[in-house]
């Protein structure tokens, strides 16, 4: 009898896990508020509408100093279109950070975020480097842990479909 039981409720189980993956609904992003180098506080929801990139680094991480680049051209080709890249650094100390961006340029707002308010107590990112992918509604599409080339057929298509408002999951 209770194996019987046991059967119907994992078969249930199940049956309500698929249904609910059919009409699964992503994830909203947290909303934060950080400063950039130049002391301006940039808000993520001020963004909403737009396709958001938080790019999560630190400038003693070699994967991450080395991808940005990659991530730096994808940005100056896409940022009249609707996309947005934050870089939000966990460096302590400005001076890293400085250091690594006149080795290592980009043009977008690299944010700082050296109390860990928004790495670990509003995202718990759990590798360097960490890129989330925030759709038009606010809401994660998509995230990866590790270095990303940006210049990826498949990666640049999915970038794509989040511009013209389809969330193909």
């Amino acid at each position: 009898m209770i194996i019987k039981v046991s059967r119907i409720v994992i078969a249930a189980f199940l049956a309500l896990t698929a249904l609910a993956g059919a009409g699964y609904a992503a994830e909203k992003a947290f909303d934060f508020t950080l400063t950039d180098l130049n002391g301006t506080p940039h808000r993520l929801s001020d963004f909403q509408g737009k396709v958001v990139l938080v790019n999560f680094w630190a400038s003693w991480c070699r994967e991450c100093v080395i991808e940005m680049p990659s991530l730096n051209g994808f940005y100056a080709a896409n940022k009249n279109k609707g996309i947005v890249v934050l870089g939000i650094t966990i460096d302590r100390k400005i001076e890293n950070v400085l250091d690594a961006l006149r080795k290592t340029p980009v043009s977008y707002p690299v944010l700082l975020d050296s109390r860990g308010d928004v790495f670990v107590k509003k995202y718990t990112v759990l590798g360097l480097p960490t890129t989330i992918i925030i759709d038009r509604e606010g809401n994660i599409q998509d995230r990866f842990i590790g270095r990303v080339d940006f210049s990826d057929k498949s990666l640049t298509e999915k970038i794509q479909s989040l511009l013209k408002g389809r969330n193909d999951r």
